[in-house]
């Protein structure tokens, strides 16, 4: 429900005015033009209607000081006015009135009104939403940020940038779909957010590409705590929602004036500031002005590398399910490993039987709890990896071709009891690890 704030210092115009109002409009009145600047400082409504003759203050220097608050001048307002002459409409709307309602007013006309005026500011913010704002998050888009970080640098105010990629973001977006992605793209639009104050300037670059401005911040401790922030929010939100071995974050950080003296310099130290985390293993941030050798920021000493790799282990019970590339990985050594110690080695794929243009939904569902009971059904030495958008597949150690039927049978039970209601039907196939021939000889 749109909000309306009503000055005027008659009480039955008060009463009058919101007695019509208050069946389509949220509103509160006041009796002064102090007393309205009072409640801006606190609430800002939707639209104001404004008497123009009051005492102390009157409507007119009212309408002066709220044009003059960058935080209020866009809200549009209505004078309320007994003066019928053409000299005072005009004025009102050269003090930057959007309308004028003459007193007595006619109920049916003052809604008129309002209605245009809030249905004018309406589409006004469509359009500009539309040219400043990503329609996926909310956040700025790359061309207002940039204005908006010229006109800061313009007034000579240090700032820092934040550049953030979200590491490996494809993987996401390949095994999940898109619209997982887009849900991850969201919940980290809204974590930068939280991590930002109402000056600072927060912009989806496209993709899974951030900025992140502070404005009149300079300080490298303040920036690292809030690169520290940021990491481990985005951490323990992919940890709940399982996809904390497949994405983590970069940051890379450059600081104005020192690091670039315009937008472009600026943007680009960030970026190779961003260039060199990745570079060095993801998952954390540097400073443009640091020294690539011994940076502070990122991994220097076996203890340290340790500390990140602990952090990020999996000890939930049941098989380790791991992404795509990790799973090639593994899948290489056991081969090696098995090979060498002339150890037992079991394949199991399970594939959803899916009919040409199968419903999409359906199969993301049925997925879901195959992944599920499997996680359930097999053990912690075990690696799963769900292979495509209808497979999965499992390494057995040490299981020969028995154990891998009898592991099948068991998983297929347990997606049996917790598949949807239209789940659709799985088949398995099972085969022996074909052991590399370098390790054979």
């Amino acid at each position: 429900m749109k909000h309306i704030l009503i000055v005027d210092d008659s009480k039955t115009n008060l009463i009058m005015a919101r007695q019509e109002l208050s069946e389509s409009y949220e509103v509160t009145p006041v009796i002064s033009g102090e007393q309205a600047l009072q409640f801006l400082e606190k609430r800002i409504p939707d639209l104001i209607l404004l008497d123009i003759n009051m005492p102390v203050m009157d409507g007119k220097e009212t309408l002066a000081k709220i044009k003059a608050n960058s935080m209020w001048s866009n809200i549009p307002v209505i004078f309320l006015t007994s003066d019928e002459s053409a000299e005072t409409e005009a004025e009102c709307l050269r003090l930057g009135a959007e309308d004028y309602i003459r007193k007595p007013f006619v109920a049916k006309v003052m809604k008129s009104r309002i209605e245009r005026v809030i249905s004018m500011y309406n589409k006004a913010n469509d359009y500009k939403d539309m040219a400043e704002k990503d329609p996926l998050t909310g956040l700025y888009n790359r061309k207002y940020t940039e204005e908006l970080i010229k006109k800061s640098i313009e007034t000579n105010t240090v700032g820092m940038l934040f550049m953030i990629d979200l590491d490996n973001f494809k993987i996401i977006n390949d095994e999940k779909g898109h619209s997982e992605g887009d849900h991850v793209i969201r919940i980290f639009a809204d974590i930068l957010r939280q991590h930002a104050r109402t000056d600072d300037i927060v912009c989806r670059l496209g993709g899974d590409e951030f900025i992140l401005y502070l404005v009149g911040v300079n300080d490298r401790k303040i920036g690292a705590d809030r690169a520290k922030s940021i990491l481990t929010a985005l951490t323990n939100r992919l940890v709940e929602m399982g996809y904390s071995k497949a994405c983590s974050v970069s940051l890379g950080i450059a600081i104005y004036p020192q690091d670039g003296k315009d937008f472009y310099n600026l943007y680009n130290n960030a970026d190779k500031a961003l260039y060199l985390v990745k570079k060095n293993g993801k998952n954390s941030f540097r400073f443009y002005s640091d020294e690539e050798d011994g940076d502070e920021q990122l991994p220097s000493s076996l203890a340290n590398i340790c500390f990140l790799i602990e952090g990020r282990q999996d000890y939930s019970e049941g098989v380790y399910n791991v992404m795509y590339d990790e799973f090639r990985y593994i899948f290489n050594f056991i081969s090696r490993y098995a090979a060498r110690n002339k150890r037992p080695v079991q394949l199991l794929l399970f594939t959803l039987q899916c009919e040409l243009g199968e419903n999409r939904d359906r199969i993301i569902a049925s997925m879901d709890a195959l992944e599920s009971a499997a996680t359930v059904s097999l053990r912690m030495v075990d690696v799963g990896n769900r292979f495509s958008d209808k497979q999965y597949i499992v390494i057995l150690l040490d299981a020969d071709k028995d154990n891998a039927k009898t592991v099948a049978l068991r998983v297929m039970s347990k997606y049996e009891l917790i598949k949807p209601q239209d789940g659709l039907r799985v088949s398995y196939e099972t085969c022996p690890l074909r052991m590399r021939k370098a390790e054979e000889k």
